[in-house]
């Protein structure tokens, strides 16, 4: 690499970690327990939200150009060789322009909405899901 290439490369890190600093997450509120996240390549929109414990509907749209899902796991991912635990049942398979729902009762905490198809997951297609009292 030559020296003009590390230099830029340097800056543009350096940026990068300056950016992060000092951030803080805006969650969006959902009302009244319900949710609506637009799926997309390899992204779920809004990406933090905050809604009040119970009964909640989760409603996922496709957007995106290929077939998603969506399912509510922990929020921390296992480890190697650990089952994730998984809320109620994952969304069924949307494909581009379809939309679906699902109901889970959740309890205070965080929690992870995922699509699991393939690894989009590890692509990060996923968000936070911020459960309050």
């Amino acid at each position: 690499m030559t020296g003009g290439r590390l230099t830029l490369l340097l800056a543009a890190l350096a940026a990068l970690a300056m950016a992060g600093c000092g951030s803080q997450v805006t969650y969006t509120r959902a009302a009244d327990r319900r949710v609506e996240v637009r799926l997309a390549e390899y992204t779920v929109t809004p990406e933090h939200i905050q809604v009040r414990a119970g009964r909640i509907t989760i409603v996922a749209h496709n957007v995106g150009r290929l077939t998603h899902n969506l399912a509510v796991v922990q929020f921390k991912r296992p480890k190697s060789g650990e089952v994730q635990k998984s809320y109620g049942k994952p969304m069924r398979t949307l494909f581009p322009g379809q939309s679906d729902s699902i109901d889970v009762d959740l309890k205070p905490g965080k929690y992870r909405l995922v699509c699991t198809i393939a690894n989009h997951d590890n692509l990060g297609q996923y968000g936070e899901l911020k459960v309050v009292r």
